[in-house]
């Protein structure tokens, strides 16, 4: 395989290595390149060198003293996936906690994480670091909150006031206003994936929860793409703030290999499994032997990873799912399965996109090519991480080529130019395979083709939906020719079903000829015999097209003529040598040279018009509270599924009724529905949480005002019951007062 590496090496060399000469044996422990040197607690550097971590990375070696300095200031860090980021937050954490418990403290740390994986994959990292570090004290409490599970066990943990908690914002924000948690001893936040957090999506939870936190919080943003706008995390209340930003020249790993082929809608399920058999050589269920390469193979919407997943096992390959709608146990079980090597493939969407780690993953395959550039280097980020080597491969249809464009500025450096990296499948490969399909795959698994339209669908809502791309990537899409696009390297350059070497050129030649052909007669010309009036028609429509275009082309030649003329007639100016009109000393360029990047790691980027024009908008109106909630629900908007214009942004739609938090913001009424109360209820013995547990009787009250049940009732009480739910009952059968002065 001949695809393009990127050869520049991410890794700085440690400057903490023990020099040979032996007089720098007492200077080693002061170098600035070891644990010691950033401050790091003795029983922390113990503990990452029993987990072989020898010395930090430069992520690592930038961020940890200015968190851990004295007072700690906030920190902004951005580095390439596979960096060492978790532990760039988690060795600050660990030494402001101490590592031991302190009872009665509460919830002293908050990590939001924004999928379930990365929560998860956090808490096992985090867990196993602080093992070794109580020393005889009660090892730290750890906590995770997230959507999928049961709602009493974790009213259960989060009662217990653990130390950290690692939660997703939603089921976070949840448990915040049915407990009413008090945050108030929160002390550090971290936001890992940072950009996506504070995106669109989660705008709504965020707000609500940082309102519940102290304002002397401690903040720790990481992520593999951050902008470098400060203004876009203004929300998260930073304070004295540090960005760092390691790798902005090489924005994916050096160690990765990317490919990009041309393919047809139609026939990416047999591009995938040529790339699955004849380049990556992942075997089948039956031929699988130790040591096996894996891959992950993302894809758009859930109805592509239920069609992948089933097509994948039909053709007889191990398969692993994980999709956001997907039952929490069975995603764990899924990618429990995958790590476990009992699966090779694991086909998933972008939830696992970011922060998964898997060591032993070689290869990433993008089915559907990513709508944004910060989508594409979290999926490719999947692998080549701790300096191994990786690959990834991207299937691209021509409605995908200004997306390609994009990326390419993005990065910049030459991908649909280049033809070690931007190629096109065998042809007589992906005939064998596209008739494999439809004449053995689908007779075996009947559900193939249904699940195939429903992914159709999928793939045109994505489409309608995803972000448009840039004004100059359609304009090189019009002028690409998608059809002299030449097999990719990873072939071996040329096609190897060739009969010989003079059979090929003649085959090239015959298909452009078909590719190019262009009929003299419409549909309705074809086969008619005698007279017919649509033949007569187009006869007539295409007589009176053909002398336009003669008088058209008669006037041009002759405007050509006169201007010809008009020149010869002129004597021909001196030939002189063009003066640059730049000064390089004073010349100021119209355009910042990290406009694409910065444009790339932007959160607004790729943002709708809707989206653009209502951040823009300025109502000058209103200027009250009460008058702009108002106006604003009084403002008409096209409901696409009500076909009809409704009043309002939705809020409170489908007769979801809603309450106000504590920041102001209006939140689904399911989220006070008195779940915990219950659970206290069954639970009496269980601990309390201090915003939400009942004040103490006063001097003068008798008990806590709230009703409290007398056990099991007797049979005179439910007799009695039973009265007066009839007596009622009887009650309302009757006909109203005003009902009998109308009769």
């Amino acid at each position: 395989m001949s695809a393009h590496a990127f050869s520049v090496g991410w890794m700085a060399e440690d400057d903490g290595q023990a020099s040979h000469d032996p007089s720098a044996k007492s200077k080693s422990k002061s170098s600035s390149g070891t644990w010691q040197a950033l401050g790091v607690s003795e029983e922390l550097v113990r503990a990452l060198r029993l987990r072989g971590f020898k010395n930090p990375t430069p992520i690592q070696r930038a961020a940890i003293p200015s968190a851990m300095g004295s007072p700690p200031r906030d920190v902004l860090g951005m580095a390439r996936t596979g960096s060492g980021k978790t532990l760039a937050y988690l060795i600050p954490l660990l030494h402001r906690l101490g590592g031991a418990r302190i009872e009665g403290s509460g919830t002293r740390a908050l990590i939001l994480c924004p999928s379930r994986e990365l929560a998860v994959q956090v808490l096992k990292a985090g867990k196993d670091l602080s093992r070794s570090l109580a020393n005889g004290s009660e090892a730290l409490r750890w906590s995770i909150v997230m959507g999928g599970e049961s709602l009493d066990a974790q009213f259960e943990a989060l009662s217990s006031k653990p130390d950290i908690v690692i939660a997703t914002p939603g089921r976070f924000l949840h448990l915040s206003v049915e407990m009413d948690l008090d945050l108030r001893s929160v002390e550090t936040v971290i936001y890992d994936e940072a950009d996506r957090l504070f995106e669109m999506g989660f705008e709504l939870q965020l707000r609500e929860i940082l309102h519940r936190l102290p304002s002397s919080r401690h903040s720790l943003l990481f992520s593999a793409t951050l902008p470098s706008s400060l203004a876009e995390f203004a929300k998260a209340g930073l304070n004295n703030p540090e960005f760092i930003r390691l790798d902005t020249d090489h924005r994916i790993s050096p160690d990765l290999k990317v490919a990009f082929f041309s393919t047809k809608p139609d026939e990416k399920d047999a591009s995938l499994l040529i790339l699955l058999r004849e380049v990556i050589g992942i075997p089948v269920a039956s031929a699988v032997t130790k040591g096996n390469p894996k891959a992950i193979v993302f894809a758009s919407t859930k109805h592509h990873v239920e069609y992948l997943s089933v097509f994948l096992q039909a053709a007889g390959y191990r398969v692993s799912y994980i999709y956001g709608s997907l039952d929490q146990l069975a995603r764990q079980q899924q990618l429990r399965l995958f790590r476990q090597d009992e699966t090779d493939l694991l086909v998933v969407t972008d939830v696992a996109a970011r922060g998964l780690d898997i060591p032993t993953m070689g290869h990433v395959i993008n089915f559907d090519f990513p709508a944004g550039v910060r989508v594409f280097v979290h999926r490719v980020g999947r692998t080549a991480r701790a300096g191994n080597h990786g690959n990834a491969w991207t299937l691209v249809t021509r409605d995908d080529l200004p997306y390609l464009h994009d990326l390419e500025t993005f990065l910049e450096r030459p991908l649909i130019s280049n033809s070690e990296i931007f190629g096109s499948f065998p042809r007589e490969d992906l005939e064998a395979a596209v008739e494999y399909i439809h004449q053995s795959l689908d007779v075996s698994e009947n559900q193939l083709p249904a699940l195939r339209e429903v992914m159709r669908r999928g793939q045109k809502m994505f489409e309608r939906s995803r972000t448009k791309a840039s004004r100059d990537g359609y304009k090189i899409t019009k002028a690409f020719q998608w059809q002299a696009v030449p097999v990719h390297p990873s072939f071996g350059g040329e096609e190897e079903m060739a009969i010989d070497d003079d059979s090929a050129p003649r085959r090239e030649t015959l298909l452009a000829s078909i590719r190019e052909y262009n009929p003299s007669e419409t549909i309705f010309e074809i086969g008619s015999r005698g007279p017919q009036s649509v033949a007569a028609l187009m006869k007539q429509r295409r007589l009176a097209i053909s002398r336009q275009r003669a008088r058209t082309t008669a006037k041009d030649e002759k405007a050509a003529d006169e201007e010809q003329a008009e020149q010869t007639s002129k004597p021909l100016p001196q030939a002189s040598a063009k003066k640059s009109y730049r000064d390089p000393n004073f010349f100021l360029p119209h355009e910042n040279v990290e406009t694409n990047r910065e444009k790339g790691y932007s959160l607004n980027e790729g943002a709708s018009f809707a989206e653009q024009a209502r951040s823009a908008t300025l109502d000058l109106n209103a200027d009250e509270g009460e008058a702009q909630r108002a106006q604003k629900a009084s403002q008409m908007k096209w409901d696409r599924k009500k076909k009809r214009f409704v009043k309002g942004d939705g809020i409170g739609g489908d007769n979801q009724k809603m309450i106000r938090g504590e920041s102001g913001a209006l939140l689904p009424a399911t989220f006070k529905s008195g779940r915990y109360a219950e659970w206290k209820q069954q639970n009496r013995n269980a601990p309390q949480n201090d915003a939400s547990a009942a004040p103490a009787p006063g001097r003068h009250q008798r008990g806590s005002g709230k009703h409290t049940t007398k056990g099991l009732a007797t049979a005179e009480t439910i007799l009695k019951d039973r009265r007066e739910q009839l007596k009622r009952k009887q009650k309302n059968a009757r006909p109203s007062s005003k009902n009998k002065k109308r009769r």
